[in-house]
């Protein structure tokens, strides 16, 4: 699909954009990230040496919710955002030392775990500084913007200082040892950030990007929507830091069913003719999917009949947020390359591989006997879809873009 660049003169060319920067800085640590956890997967099934076993839980939850996700949410809203905000556009060059520094934080956070949870502890404050420089930079954009719906925009930054709050959190489990802070984390990392984001990007852009591919499709959007969908995923999120999980189908069961019928509405079933826009449909819907089997869990959980395991979450986080990154990361990057708005069929197979990774990760809490075999063979399938992805994409960011365009 590409040409190698010259990787000298192509790493100059990161700083161009916004988007170059942080998406290329959001795939090196999802690849990272998921090798690391592949191989403490595989390790935990054939015996090999690994981390003391409370540590690496922690650290996945930290490394997939936080590690990766707001690298590729700031090179989004640095890039999109000030086009919904009719504002100037701030220079990557300017943001670059608090990337760079997120980056250090990030990657220590991993790193350090192998070695210390209080400098992984550490590592995470180092994080949590850059990104409050980064979400400073972007509230002085929505400042600066004469528009007068910025609603998005605002939404957006405060579920980014909820993702602040929760990355602060982990900072304080590892340097504390108190393990009941990892429901903090991971209650304000999931739900209180990643998905109330995920939602608000889709609200403002799913239904435009499926009215300009498909004319026929009337775009559909009111505000009152997107708080329902809103409403949904904090309600969750609060029952579960209140400690009543047991109760989130109270939830969870109205929003399956509200976002199953939203996703048809929006046109899941007209978009699967255009590959680039069915891969975000598809991410959507799987939010739905991910509500019932929460609701089915927590019923089972409240009739002491047990439960699903790990498998609602990993609905959400691998088959919602995981194929919405797929599809956005693959969008913006053709898209702002200058190249053409299509998923070729390498692409597509990459996306139906992805999903697959999905379904191995159910599958290891439905087959309790062949779980381990199985989430090593979700870990090794999710590590070779980016694998593979960064090798086709990756370049895009290492050169001027096909158009002669600027960015």
């Amino acid at each position: 699909m590409v040409r190698k660049p010259d990787t000298a003169a192509g790493l100059s060319w990161v700083t161009a954009a916004p988007h170059r920067l942080f998406f290329f800085l959001g795939i090196v640590h999802l690849v990272f990230a998921s090798a690391w956890w592949t191989y403490v997967v595989a390790a935990r099934a054939f015996a090999w040496p690994q981390p003391q076993e409370s540590v690496p839980l922690f650290v996945h939850a930290a490394a997939m919710i936080y590690g990766f996700l707001p690298f590729f949410m700031f090179g989004f809203l640095f890039t999109a955002g000030p086009l919904w905000l009719k504002a100037e556009p701030l220079p990557a060059r300017a943001l670059a030392p608090a990337a760079w520094s997120a980056t250090a934080g990030s990657f220590g956070i991993v790193v350090a775990s192998w070695l210390s949870p209080e400098v992984s502890g550490m590592s995470a404050l180092v994080f949590a500084a850059a990104w409050g420089v980064l979400l400073a930079r972007f509230f002085g954009v929505i400042r600066r913007s004469p528009v007068a719906d910025r609603l998005h925009a605002k939404l957006i930054l405060v579920f980014m200082l909820i993702g602040l709050a929760g990355l602060v959190s982990y900072s304080g489990l590892m340097l504390s040892g108190r393990s009941e802070l990892h429901t903090v984390t991971v209650g304000l990392g999931l739900w209180g950030f990643a998905l109330p984001v995920f939602l608000t990007v889709m609200h403002r852009m799913l239904p435009f990007f499926t009215s300009s591919a498909l004319p026929f499709v009337v775009p559909w959007r009111p505000n009152w929507v997107l708080s329902c969908l809103l409403a949904g995923v904090l309600a969750h999120g609060a029952l579960e830091l209140a400690g009543l999980g047991r109760f989130t189908w109270l939830a969870d069961a109205p929003s399956a069913a509200w976002v199953l019928w939203l996703s048809i509405r929006w046109g899941l079933l007209q978009s699967l003719k255009i590959r680039l826009l069915a891969m975000l449909h598809l991410g959507f819907a799987w939010l739905g999917i991910g509500y019932l089997l929460f609701a089915a869990d927590a019923l089972l959980r409240a009739a002491d009949a047990g439960g699903l395991g790990y498998a609602p979450l990993h609905a959400l986080t691998m088959g919602f947020a995981g194929s919405l990154l797929f599809a956005m990361a693959t969008r913006v990057s053709v898209g702002h390359s200058g190249g053409t708005l299509v998923a070729d069929d390498a692409t597509w197979r990459l996306f139906l591989a992805c999903q697959a990774a999905v379904l191995l990760r159910l599958a290891a809490d439905a087959l309790p006997a062949y779980q381990s075999y199985l989430m090593v063979g979700a870990a090794l399938a999710w590590l070779s879809v980016f694998t593979v992805w960064t090798q086709r994409y990756l370049p895009l960011y290492l050169r001027p873009r096909a158009d002669g365009h600027p960015g």
